[in-house]
């Protein structure tokens, strides 16, 4: 998350520097908003669970050029989102293997966060819709680029044979291997004014065929567009 709140403020800076010198009706067409999301995880590996919730964000900002004066817009811009995925009694045993897995805990062993997070740099294209009594619609697609990914496991500490050591471990991991660098998808949107519902469907997978979960995402939640 400290990453994605530092990377959003190096977007905010850059909008900013050249928002000064372009002229006021310019600067409000630049839309700036925030996703609050659930991720569903299709095509897990049999057997494996993950958490009902898996939170999500993303911070964007977009730019928004009238096609007609109907209320009928297109917008592009550039957005930051942080992912999340929480395994239920699995973890990867070692992100830096040749192929991926999530490996099952040791019989009778217990965690109490197992997590995969991704961030992603991502550039949005919408066709939009406002009505004259400013509901909102948005279709349109998202290209992401893949900037950081990692694990975080805190519970039972095991040896290489499956034997609970006495202690609760917590370990952090960067840079898990074998993902996707690019991820593209279709995102729909609705509402009223600053609040809208979207949702995002995955067109690829996370990881590279045959080497690691053939898993794709489903984002549910509200976006909130205040300015």
């Amino acid at each position: 998350m400290k990453k994605l709140l530092f990377v959003w403020s190096l977007v905010l800076l850059t909008i900013s520097s050249i928002a000064q010198p372009v002229t006021e009706s310019t600067v409000k067409k630049i839309s700036l908003g925030y996703d609050i999301y659930n991720t569903f995880w299709l095509n897990m590996p049999l057997g494996v669970d993950t958490r009902t919730l898996n939170q999500g964000a993303n911070l964007f900002a977009m730019y928004n050029h009238e096609m007609n004066d109907k209320g009928l817009s297109v917008a592009a811009g550039l957005g930051i989102s942080s992912e999340n995925l929480f395994l239920k009694d699995y973890y990867i045993a070692d992100i830096h293997a040749d192929v991926v897995e999530f490996s099952p805990l040791p019989t009778d062993l217990t965690a109490s966060r197992s997590k995969l997070n991704f961030t992603y740099l991502d550039i949005p294209l919408e066709l939009r819709l406002k009505t004259e009594k400013d509901v909102r619609f948005g279709l349109g697609f998202k290209f992401g680029i893949l900037l950081d990914s990692k694990t975080f496991y805190k519970g039972d500490a095991f040896d290489e044979d499956g034997n609970w050591l006495g202690y609760v471990a917590i370990a952090k991991d960067k840079k898990i291997n074998q993902m996707e660098k690019y991820r593209f998808g279709v995102q729909l949107r609705a509402g009223y004014k600053w609040v809208q519902v979207f949702g995002y469907y995955a067109l690829n997978k996370v990881f590279i065929a045959d080497k690691g979960p053939q898993m794709a995402p489903i984002s549910v939640g509200i976006t909130f567009m205040p300015f």
